[in-house]
């Protein structure tokens, strides 16, 4: 019986297929009202980022707080997957569609939402362990990230088309709203 090797690939294959496998759980409303939360945690972040950043003059060690690199980026995926959770669950937030395609074609748009609801979040999780905000220039470049690229092929494809991973679930909303059929 062969080994299966532990690797950072599995982990991301493994990591998709569960959001994949949630999304046909949850159902493709419910997939579509998590990634808009990700997207509102992502900018909700970025804004926080920039208050401190202006409020503390561009660093809190100039105001004498010593900064643990890893403590941030732990922080800003704790925070981001803390507020997806708070807004799936306390938003008031209802998505429900009153026309629909064929049941085939939902479940094909059900996997493809959790499939770029996975790139989305795995991406931006990538993003903040390399100490970035997303949608950063120069992201390969990046010390802490460096080792994992190395070792996986899947994190490299996550990384550099980052920007895919943030416009596909938006696109795939989108078009779901152009397939459906009418009454």
């Amino acid at each position: 019986m062969p080994i299966v090797a532990l690797s950072w690939d599995l982990a991301i294959v493994v990591f998709f297929a569960i959001l994949m496998s949630l999304g046909f759980i949850i159902g493709r409303n419910q997939t579509m009202k998590v990634i808009i939360a990700a997207y509102i945690a992502v900018i909700a972040l970025s804004g926080i980022g920039s208050v401190l950043t202006r409020l503390t003059g561009g660093s809190l060690q100039s105001i004498g707080i010593p900064i643990d690199p890893t403590l941030v980026s732990l922080g800003q995926i704790f925070f981001f997957l803390l507020c997806v959770i708070v807004f799936v669950i306390k938003s008031g937030i209802d998505i429900s569609h009153k026309k629909d395609a064929g049941s085939i074609m939902m479940m094909i748009f059900t996997g493809l939402l959790g499939f770029s609801l996975a790139g989305l979040i795995a991406s931006t999780i990538l993003s903040y362990a390399a100490g970035n905000d997303v949608l950063t220039s120069g992201f390969l470049a990046t010390i802490a990230i460096g080792p994992l690229l190395k070792q996986s092929t899947l994190a490299e494809l996550l990384i550099v088309n980052q920007d895919l991973w943030y416009a596909l679930p938006a696109f795939l909303i989108v078009t779901m709203g152009f397939v459906r059929t009418s009454e």
